[in-house]
């Protein structure tokens, strides 16, 4: 699975998100993730978590505190147990949302608004980010299924890649 090899080039003590457009695929995303105890010993026993727009309000609250508590008032949550290395989340995570402590973004999917992609980016990349660079990533659909569905040669005047 693309995702597990992107999540696994990430290092140690620097959080990821992995954003999916859909529900269901922050979902199978966790399952195939947070969920596969082998993998997250491989990954050094990372935290996993997911965050849509099922999970409630407090909760949403919880977990962004935990993802980036640097940047959300729990600065002493940052490197104990209560400290999520990995969130799978899909766009409920939006604008005034404070995730710069995070260095790497893996887009699971092209959305297709070229600007969430954008948005998601800026999530991340804020002033008072620790990280002197963060690291974005796209997974493409397989040479096949583009083929099918022309996602790269629609999307691609919005992404400036076509």
């Amino acid at each position: 699975m693309k995702a597990k090899r992107k999540a696994a080039g990430s290092k140690r003590g620097a959080t990821d998100t992995v954003s999916a457009a859909l529900r269901d695929t922050a979902r199978y995303l966790y399952r195939n993730i947070g969920e596969d105890t082998e993998y997250v010993k491989r990954l050094g026993g990372r935290r996993v978590r997911v965050i849509h727009g099922d999970t409630d309000r407090e909760t949403r609250l919880r977990l962004v505190q935990a993802f980036a508590p640097r940047s959300n008032e729990r600065p002493e949550w940052a490197a104990t147990d209560k400290e999520v290395d990995v969130l799978i989340s899909t766009d409920v995570l939006s604008e005034g949302q404070n995730l710069q402590d995070c260095a790497y973004l893996v887009n699971y999917d092209l959305h297709w608004n070229p600007t969430r992609m954008i948005q998601r980016a800026g999530r991340i990349d804020r002033i008072g980010s620790p990280h002197k660079r963060v690291f974005l990533r796209t997974i493409f659909p397989a040479d096949r299924l583009d083929a099918m569905l022309r996602l790269e040669e629609r999307l691609g005047g919005g992404f400036g890649i076509g």
